[in-house]
């Protein structure tokens, strides 16, 4: 009984914790200015990474939360995204993979800035992966019911934009799971690619 009540209280922690991402994603975007533009970008570079097992070539989908551990997906942009000033909000947004096992449990994804220079040819395994660094961004996803991934990275990209010299990329991670995760959509093999979503006066 006692190990039962356990188990109710992490879910009800996790449902609140959705909860309050799903109320900080929705107070996003009404917090966008009216009068400001959106310009939207595919990646010019992208690399998918797992902790269970090497990656060849790109998969179709990455998986946040894959019960045999970490992974993590690297996207890079190409800079025309500087060109209509400083970002007022910017998002990071993923459709979810069709046909997917449905899973109710909450994944919390991380997106980090990428430290150093980095090619996707070059990615296979997790010991391979770039190393990260602040400003980072977090939110809660699932596939129960399938719904897209979309995560404000306002300050990363305004760091960006201070900084340009130290821009190479963004990594999204999440840690392994009990369940089955949620995974999204790449682009490379059909469906949507990852896009970078940029406000700006």
């Amino acid at each position: 009984m006692k190990g039962h009540n356990l188990a109710q209280i992490s879910a009800l922690f996790c449902a609140l914790a959705w909860l309050a991402s799903a109320c900080g994603r929705a107070q996003g975007v009404a917090a966008i200015p009216e009068a400001s533009t959106r310009s939207v970008e595919t990646p010019s570079g992208l690399a998918v990474l797992s902790q269970a097992r090497a990656v060849t070539g790109l998969p179709g989908a990455v998986t946040f939360g894959d019960p045999r551990g970490r992974s993590a997906l690297y996207l890079q942009f190409a800079p025309e995204w500087r060109e209509n000033g400083a970002p007022l909000r910017a998002f990071i947004a993923l459709e979810p993979r069709a046909g997917e096992t449905p899973d109710p449990e909450p994944v919390e994804v991380e997106v980090w800035r990428v430290r150093s220079a980095w090619q996707a040819s070059a990615l296979h395994t997790w010991s391979d992966k770039p190393e990260l660094a602040p400003p980072y961004a977090t939110a809660i996803t699932s596939s129960s019911p399938a719904q897209p991934l979309r995560v404000d990275i306002t300050e990363l990209l305004r760091f960006a934009a201070n900084n340009p010299e130290l821009d190479h990329g963004l990594a999204l991670i999440a840690r392994g799971s009990s369940g089955h995760g949620a995974s999204f959509d790449t682009g490379m093999n059909g469906g949507s690619a990852p896009r970078l979503e940029v406000y700006t006066r």
